[in-house]
């Protein structure tokens, strides 16, 4: 099942919730609107009443060792965790859009996205979008469907 190391981090967040994790995924890529951006390493979460996007500090490897150069010492010093708190009642949206909308949007601040079609879905790179009242995110997920359907349970569970 789980090792310890697992377990106690999941205790730790539902700890900092205040109740069981409901929905436990990762992205491998991450971008805000006018925000942060990241390529690996965000845990998404939630309770069924916020979810949270947090991330961790992943250090270069070659064949499996870390790299100890200067830049990647500075790149280490320099991280700044990211943690984003969302109540699952301010999202007005999630979407399947293809990355190269999502992309487009992080330059312009555009984010009046179509939904990815059925081609689109076949032939592109395609990512989840999450709309709140003025906020944008973009998650690269393994499993949009499940993800779509757990946050709209949860919507439907406050209403």
């Amino acid at each position: 099942m789980y090792d310890e190391e697992t377990l106690e981090f999941i205790k730790e967040r539902e700890e900092k919730l205040g109740g069981q994790l409901l929905l436990r995924t990762y992205a491998t890529w991450f971008a805000e609107v006018g925000g942060e951006r990241r390529e690996f390493g965000v845990f998404l979460y939630s309770d069924g009443k916020t979810l949270v996007i947090e991330d961790f500090f992943r250090p270069a490897k070659v064949l499996g060792y870390e790299i100890e150069t200067k830049r990647e010492k500075e790149r280490r010093k320099d991280y700044k965790k990211m943690e984003i708190f969302i109540p699952i009642e301010n999202i007005a949206s999630v979407d399947l859009v293809t990355k190269g909308k999502a992309e487009t949007a992080l330059k312009t601040g555009n984010t009046d996205i179509i939904s990815a079609g059925g081609v689109s879905k076949l032939l592109c790179r395609t990512v989840t979008m999450i709309k709140t009242g003025n906020r944008t995110f973009f998650f690269e997920i393994p499993d949009y469907k499940k993800f779509y359907d757990e946050i709209n349970r949860f919507k439907n569970k406050e209403n």
